[in-house]
């Protein structure tokens, strides 16, 4: 009991001594009724130790708090040069930003940079809320400075880099992204945007190599193999593109996107049993399904598989109308051209029986509503 006494009247007296301490050679005002409130705590903790009498548990409660803990978070607070009101003003402007208020985090940023000066935190923060409110000048100059203040802000390069791209200008934006990488090779998003400003350039092998360095650190991005096969279906690549598509497939299986294009790959190198195969995956996708029904029905008739090609085709025109025009006009389709029109016919009369119903319908519910407004009249 002793012990533990001795050291809380020990540490006590050390925290005094920092707060008035730092009240003499920082001058910290606050301290002041800290350390008055401090040793009217500890005085009444030492009478009462030195009477023998117990000390009722609000007011151990309150003891503790004044003599320890909150001495103890202003010297820590102190000790670090954590200024509270500038860390409640961040933490607002951090809530105002999440919340999308903009035109707020605006006005706590600037009174942030009067109480602590210019920072690149702050000003990074700026150029988002710019960017936010799609003011690209002053997001710009924002980045900018954030960048001169730490050259080591790999991330205000990035976003520096997004606004000059959105500028159109290109080559800059292209040097943004490089400094953003030489600082943080791993950083995905610096990495991408740089593969898509290259290809935008037409720089597809400087893209691809950009996309090649970026999986070594994301071997599971499944985005960087899509993009990488893009490209090589651009530059006619049909090999390489198809392995690429297969490796984002194995990584998101629910590519539809992949699948589809791997079915178009293997239709124009003539292997239609595998595009039938990849087609066949991508008709379970609500956008690809009309078109890789369209497809399916190309592939069947060029293996003259003709009641598959016409089930697909009917398939691909109850989905979406402009497939009817387009296969009366497609060589392939010759053969059914026949059973395409009939189906055309078959479909317009469908239509038009469905209008006869729906006016039908309308002519009725008018002769109800009309009977029962002469009703109300003659009941009047």
């Amino acid at each position: 009991m002793f012990l533990e006494k001795f050291v809380v009247i020990f540490v006590a007296l050390t925290l005094l001594f920092f707060l008035a301490k730092r009240y003499i050679y920082r001058y910290a005002p606050e301290n002041t009724v800290i350390i008055a409130l401090q040793v009217l705590s500890l005085g009444y903790y030492i009478k009462g130790l030195a009477n023998g009498s117990s000390i009722n548990i609000i007011i151990q409660v309150a003891l503790i708090l004044f003599l320890l803990i909150i001495p103890l978070v202003f010297a820590y607070l102190q000790y670090n040069n954590i200024i509270l009101s500038r860390k409640i003003l961040y933490y607002r402007m951090k809530y105002k930003y999440y919340k999308k208020d903009y035109d707020k985090a605006l006005e706590l940023i600037k009174k942030l940079i009067e109480k602590d000066g210019r920072r690149a935190i702050y000003l990074y923060m700026m150029g988002q809320c710019y960017k936010h409110k799609k003011d690209f000048i002053n997001s710009r100059d924002s980045f900018a400075l954030a960048i001169e203040l730490d050259r080591r802000d790999y991330k205000a390069y990035y976003e520096l880099g997004l606004i000059l791209d959105e500028t159109n200008k290109k080559e800059v934006a292209v040097n943004m992204f490089n400094n953003a990488l030489r600082l943080n090779q791993t950083f995905y998003e610096a990495a991408e945007a740089l593969g898509i400003c290259y290809t935008s350039q037409a720089k597809y092998k400087e893209a691809i190599k950009v996309y090649e360095n970026c999986i070594e650190y994301h071997p599971k991005a499944f985005e960087l193999y899509y993009n990488i096969a893009m490209i090589q279906l651009e530059l006619g690549d049909y090999d390489k593109a198809e392995e690429a598509f297969e490796k984002a497939a194995h990584l998101k299986p629910k590519l539809y996107s992949a699948y589809y294009n791997i079915g178009r790959i293997n239709y124009l190198k003539g292997n239609y049993d595998k595009s039938i195969e990849f087609y066949k995956l991508s008709c379970s996708s609500t956008i690809y399904a009309a078109k890789s029904y369209y497809k399916l029905a190309l592939v069947y008739s060029a293996k003259k598989e003709y009641e598959k090609a016409m089930s697909s085709l009917e398939y691909a025109m109850e989905l979406n109308s402009k497939y009817i025009e387009e296969a009366k006009d497609e060589l392939v389709f010759s053969s059914l051209r026949q059973r395409i029109e009939e189906y055309e016919q078959k479909r317009t009369n469908s239509v038009q029986k469905n209008k006869g119903k729906k006016n039908k319908e309308k002519v009725k519910n008018k002769n109800i509503v009309d009977s029962t407004e002469t009703v109300s009249l003659e009941e009047a």
